[in-house]
């Protein structure tokens, strides 16, 4: 039994520290997604998502380091914003994405607390871009590339610019992709992002042939690019020259005689580009014309040959743009010739014969046409011809009879013959050829002429083609109607009438066919004509003719529309009566309402204009509201013509007012607060002309009743409404054919209020503490009310939950639990309604017992004042005894004054009026409540020199700065003021700095080196003096991050550049300056060394104070400043024990407890600092390249007094007082030489000047931009190191309105 009670026990606490410890860590702020690296195509948007769950701290993008803000608009950048689905989204969305956006984002979440610290997370977005047009470098898309036939190698370059990624390019020849010798590169561009892509493919060949034509493509693509991949295509072409010309068409052997017709043919076969192909004449060019095609270019020059062609050079010349000169070949052209008249012999067989022949035979009588049965007389001449000519006559390919022939002589020589033929005409001689031909029987040549006889004679009858009488014809159309006959000499005369109207037309022949064609768009009106058609010649005594009657389909012309009443009513029978115009066939009648088709009653048809017919159909029904102003159409439609016409008219019914149920809703839901225009207008015709408003059946007065309530024609505009506003309402309108009402609600959300809380609960430690909230709203929604606490974990607390209320129970109760839950009602809206209730846990008081207020000072005849905080609960009384007696604070003497910071912080200070010295001593506070009581000393004691600070603390570094925090120690009764002092970890000098706030507890040391240790404490001084250092060095390091350039600093330089002539000015005057100071060191140098030479002094240095009183005489050696203050220090020595006797205390005891601090005390110690720090310094044997050890001693010495090294080491102000006595001395004797000795030693270097932050404006100190306030975490910069331990300043003794100075507020310097 006992086992298993101890198992159970431990898993109870085991599950109970399980819950714990996931209650810790889910109550943190966290990522449940983080973004991630995105890449988006510019113009389109691009969304970064970060969800944040159990965010305390706000939360901003960053873009590049540059903060967004909080805002989720983003102002400044109008692309940008934050969106969410939940309230857990901080997503980023970037529309119409740009170049510009290609950046990294972070999404950053502040601090809450000390349990939530920052967390960021980031990623990059990268912006797309599609690449320009491929272009291959000097050539146009689908230009060609050509290539001479002596080149075997050509290089193609391909370049597609601003792409980012780069593009991808691919080579392809004649649709094949190539992969072989080709070469990739890329290339960026200066200050932007794209990238351009360049590709070199080398093509190489043997034969021309392998890649003449060949079509090379390059394509270019990127993830950027959406659709088909962006091409630019060439062809190669490689220039070869033509073949030699071939000439053919004639050779040496072919005999050309005078009057021959001859073809040269000219070839060149191949080439690329083909040949051009020329011939000339005797060089002249005679012929340019030529056709390529086939791998060939061919010339053909034909003409007849003449006398002057003998002996003619006839040349072919062919080129191309590779051929450097023209290829050719001639030849040389004989011809036969003949003279034709005169003494002119004619070659022939090599034989010269004086025979002449005839060179022409003309034929005259049978020009004009005649009638069958006449007769015409033909008759032949030839020209002059030895021997006479012969003359045969022919006729239907047969030779006649012989005719008369008769011969005379030619004056000029020769004869002339002449024969004449006489023909009886018929109808089958029309267009019969006779021929006359002359022979020359002596020399076989001949001469022809012909002559065609024309015979009159009548055509045919007319015949009409194109159109089928009974055919249909939709009007409209082009319908074309051929007329034509055949034969008759003339050929006939073709006209056309419509009706007994000569008509236009257009006539044609075709041998011995007439024909005229007319073209007609054929109309209503042509239903029924009749089309004619008439042929005649001259051989015609009356026109013949045919004609054709058409039928034409046509549709209405139009509809008309009738109403019936005139004023159609609601609920009244009405009817709408269509009439169409005259169609064919008739027409059908459909009505349409509203693009609807609704069927009418049909009437019937009558014969109507162009033979067509008329139709009517009447529309019968009982109209209502929604006709009102509706289309109510006619169509006539004739399905043979597939055609129709359509009217329509707006009908206008005349109702009472009505209602729209969707226009006007009957549920009306608002927000309180909320303003609206509700639209409760009526639909009536004629227009409504009064309205009314009733709220549960009474009826309202708007200006007073509900003031926030104005109607006009039907619009109710609400403004602000109320919650009292809701309710049941009635709208009344009312026009001339009578009113309607309309019935609807108001319902009016409006914000939770909290009606009552419970107000303070005290309880016991230990004990158990209730809360009640009860909230109103409308609606009331789940969990409306809850409660809540920062800083407080709600895990020890149990809530429960009722409509509209909220408890809280609050278990095993703890002093830390005292504070204010707040009480939140929310509905979603507006503003959440919130009220605090206070819970106070009693316990004991306890006293706020820190170092500086342990002690209390005062000077005599002052008002000395001694402070007690403490906390509890219930209330605490305070009570001040001294010497166990209580003392009495309504006297004169004593008074008290309270203070209640918070509901259990009390403050209790107690001030004593002309303090004397039985003043001094021992207070004791003490506080009491019903739990318990509590104890504080106090001394109280003159005023002195502060304690040192404490509890130094890391709070933050960045790249060039640690701010520290330090609680201060007791202030000696006087304001007190802070140094810092730091130095680089191994360095052997250090940097202090002054901070002249009095409640300055926090400090930023500025103008650091970046990514270096540094080791850092703090002193506190007053007017009497100062604290030791504290011994507690921190060492701290400040950020190896550089901060990014600020956007805003950089556009303020360019703003305001400095003029070149300031700058020239400021760099003369340094130069000046330098030089002045060279020469001044030198001399001093020079001056010193003589010194040193005539008499042994030392040189005393010590930074300047306010504080300082002791002036130093350059000429004094260490000897007579030792002489000076040793006597001083004696005197001094006696003096204050004078003054311990009078007082009858011990000043060993009193010096050891901090009590015994007195003014000539205090003047006693500065002076044997000094004294000290003159005799430290002696001793520094040899200079230092940095900050030499005597200059750190000796500031540390002179600035803390010796105190501080008897602090360390002494534990009596006996033995303090020994040591100091014989410090000036016997510390020389222990370094082996004596204060003679030491005025040899070589004087130290001059310490650096002072440093201070109001010396310049662009001091560190005062530009420090990166230094955060105590706590906080600045805007996450990376640079910045921040303590996560770091709680801040205690703020129980500072004043509320201390803040962090920088810059001007503190002053240092560098020793």
């Amino acid at each position: 039994m006992v086992a298993v009670h101890f198992t159970a026990s431990t898993t109870t606490a085991f599950v109970i520290f399980l819950s714990i410890l996931t209650l810790q860590v889910c109550g943190k702020q966290k990522f449940r997604e983080t973004p991630q690296n995105t890449s988006v195509i510019q113009g389109q948007t691009a969304i970064l998502r970060c969800i944040v769950i159990n965010r305390v701290g706000n939360i901003q993008w960053t873009k590049d380091g540059f903060a967004l803000g909080f805002d989720r608009t983003i102002p400044g950048f109008p692309r940008y914003s934050v969106i969410a689905n939940t309230l857990d989204e901080y997503n980023l969305m970037i529309v119409n994405s740009k170049l510009e956006d290609d950046a990294e984002y972070r999404c950053q979440v502040l601090p809450g607390g000390t349990n939530n610290p920052a967390i960021q997370a980031s990623a990059h977005l990268t912006v797309l871009v599609p690449p320009e047009m491929p272009e291959i470098e000097g050539y146009q898309n689908g230009s060609t590339v050509e290539v001479p036939h002596t080149q075997r190698v050509v290089q193609l370059t391909c370049v597609a610019r601003k792409g980012r990624p780069p593009a991808a390019l691919d080579w392809f020849r004649n649709g094949q992709k190539v992969t072989q010798n080709v070469n990739y590169s890329t290339e960026g561009l200066a200050g932007d992002k794209r990238v351009n892509a360049r590709s070199i493919i080398t093509v190489r060949w043997q034969h021309s042939s392998q890649e003449n034509d060949a079509v090379y493509s390059c394509q270019a693509k990127n993830s950027a690019l959406q659709g088909d991949v962006l091409s630019t295509t060439v062809q190669i072409s490689i220039l070869v020259p033509p073949g030699p010309p071939q000439i053919s068409g004639y050779t040496n052997s072919t005999i050309i005689r005078v009057n021959d017709t001859i073809q040269l043919i000219c070839t060149s076969r191949g080439g690329n580009p083909l040949a051009t192909v020329v011939w000339y004449r005797n060089s002249e060019q005679v012929d340019y014309s030529f056709v390529s095609g086939g791998n060939k270019a061919v010339n053909e020059y034909t003409f007849t040959a003449e006398a002057l062609d003998n002996q003619a050079i006839y040349r072919c010349e062919v080129s191309n743009v590779v051929t450097p000169r023209p290829l050719s070949a001639e030849f040389k052209l004989t011809v036969h010739s003949f003279l034709s008249e005169g003494n002119m012999t004619f070659e022939f067989a090599s034989v010269n014969m004086s025979f002449v022949p005839p060179i022409k035979v003309t034929i005259s009588g049978g020009e004009r046409p005649k009638k069958a049965g006449e007769t015409v007389k033909l008759m032949c001449v030839s020209s002059n011809s030895n021997p006479a000519a012969v003359i045969t006559w022919f006729a239907r390919g047969r030779q006649l009879p012989e005719a008369n022939t008769k011969v005379t002589a030619s004056p000029e020589g020769g004869f002339i013959s002449t024969s004449t033929v006489k023909v009886r005409l018929s109808d089958q001689d029309h267009n019969l050829v006779y021929t006359c031909q002359a022979t020359n029987t002596a020399l076989g040549q001949n001469v022809a002429d012909t002559v065609t006889l024309s015979v009159l004679y009548p055509p045919r009858a007319p015949v009409i083609s194109g159109y089928t009488e009974g055919a249909s014809i939709k009007a409209g159309e082009l319908e074309r109607m051929n007329c034509l006959s055949v034969g008759g000499n003339p050929l006939a005369t073709i006209k056309w009438y419509k009706g007994d109207k000569l008509i236009t037309s257009e006539s044609k022949t075709m041998g011995n066919i007439a024909s005229a064609e007319i073209a007609v768009v054929v109309k209503a009106s042509d239903n029924g004509a009749v089309y004619k058609c008439t042929a005649s010649n001259d051989a015609t005594t009356t026109p013949l003719e045919t004609a054709v009657n058409l039928t034409v389909l046509f549709p209405p012309a139009s509809v008309a529309i009738s109403v019936w009443p005139d004023k159609p009513r609601v609920g009244e029978m009405m009817n709408l009566t269509c009439v169409c115009a005259s169609s064919n066939p008739a027409a059908e009648i459909t009505w349409i309402r509203d693009g609807r088709e609704i069927r009418g009653t049909n009437y019937g048809s009558v014969e109507a204009e162009n033979g067509g017919m008329s139709t009517t159909n009447v529309l019968e029904f009982v109209p209502v509201s929604d006709d009102h102003n509706s289309y109510y159409g006619c169509r006539a439609s004739n399905l043979m013509f597939g055609q129709a016409v359509t009217d329509a008219l707006t009908l206008e019914v005349f109702f009472k007012p009505e209602f729209s149920p969707v226009v006007s809703p009957k549920e009306i839901d608002m927000v309180a607060g909320e303003s609206r225009s509700l639209n409760l207008s009526a639909y009536a015709n004629p227009p409504t002309k009064k309205y009314q408003l009733y709220r549960e059946g009474v009826k309202l007065t708007l200006t007073s009743d509900i003031p926030r309530f104005k109607l006009s024609n039907g619009m109710l505009n609400i403004t602000k409404i109320r919650k009292t506003d809701r309710g049941n309402f009635t709208m009344k309108a009312t026009n001339d054919e009578g009113s309607t009402t309309f019935n609807f609600t108001i319902s009016v959300r409006y914000a939770a209020t909290i009606k009552r809380i419970t107000k303070s609960v005290m309880e016991d430690e230990g004990g158990t503490a209730f809360f009640e909230c009860i909230a109103e709203a409308n609606p009331i929604v789940t969990n409306m009310v809850s409660w809540s606490r920062d800083d407080f974990d709600m895990s020890k607390t149990k809530q429960t939950f009722g409509p509209g209320k909220a408890y809280l129970t609050i278990y095993k109760l703890k002093r830390e639990d005292t504070g204010v839950f707040k009480c939140t009602a929310d509905n979603r809206i507006g503003k959440p309604a919130t009220k605090t209730a206070k819970l106070i846990v009693k316990y004991p008081p306890v006293i706020e017992k820190l170092p500086q207020f342990a002690k209390a000072a005062s000077e005599m005849k002052s008002t000395g004042k001694l402070i007690c905080n403490a906390a509890g609960a219930p209330n605490i009384t305070f009570s001040w005894s001294k010497n166990d007696v209580v003392i009495d604070t309504t006297s004169g003497k004593y008074s008290v004054k309270s203070k209640k910071s918070n509901m259990v912080h009390y403050q209790n200070e107690l001030r004593i009026k002309n303090v004397v010295k039985a003043d001094y001593g021992l207070y004791v506070c003490t506080a009491i409540n019903e739990k318990g009581t509590d104890r504080f000393e106090i001394v109280l004691d003159g005023t002195s020199a502060p304690d040192p600070p404490y509890d130094i603390q890391f709070v933050n570094a960045t790249h060039n700065s640690i701010t520290v925090s330090w609680k201060p120690g007791f202030d000696g009764g006087l304001a007190q003021n802070f140094q810092v002092r730091y130095r680089l970890v191994g360095a052997r000098g250090f940097v202090y700095i002054d901070i002249s706030s009095t409640a300055k507890t926090v400090f930023s040391i500025p103008g650091l080196k970046l990514g270096k240790e540094y080791e850092i404490t703090v002193l506190a001084f007053n007017e009497k003096g100062r604290s030791i250092f504290q011994p507690n060095i921190i060492r701290a390091k400040t950020s190896n991050v550089a901060p990014t350039a600020d956007i805003s600093t950089s556009s303020l330089q360019d703003k305001d550049d400095v003029p070149i002539i300031i700058i020239l000015i400021v760099c003369i005057v340094g130069v000046f300056l330098l030089t002045l100071n060279v020469g001044l060191i030198l001399f001093f140098i020079r001056r010193r060394r003589k010194k040193m030479a005539s008499k042994t002094t030392f040189e005393m240095y010590k930074p300047y104070e306010p504080s300082d009183d002791i002036s130093y005489e350059p000429d004094k050696n260490l000897d007579e400043y030792l002489d000076d203050y040793s006597g001083e220090y004696h005197q001094e020595m006696t003096r204050l024990s004078q003054r311990h006797d009078d007082m009858g205390t011990n000043p060993k005891q009193e010096m050891r407890r901090g009590s015994f601090r007195t003014s000539h005390y205090d003047d006693f110690l500065q002076m044997q600092d000094k004294v000290q720090a003159m005799q430290e310094g002696s001793r520094s044997p040899k200079k230092r390249e940095s900050f030499p050890d005597w200059a750190d001693e000796s500031r540390s010495d002179v600035s803390l007094g010796s105190r501080e090294k008897d602090n360390r080491s002494h534990s009596s102000s006996a033995h303090r007082a020994r040591s100091r006595d014989r410090s000036l001395w016997d510390e020389d004797q222990q370094a082996g030489r004596s204060p003679k000795s030491s005025a040899k030693t070589k004087a130290p270097p001059t310490p650096p000047p002072r440093r201070s932050s109001r010396a310049s404006p662009a001091s560190p100190v005062a530009s420090n931009r990166y230094t955060s306030l105590p706590g906080s975490f600045g805007a996450l910069s990376p640079n910045i190191i921040n303590n996560p331990n770091y709680d801040g300043p205690t703020m129980s003794n500072l004043p509320e309105d201390m803040h962090v100075y920088n810059g001007s507020e503190m002053r240092g310097y560098l020793v």
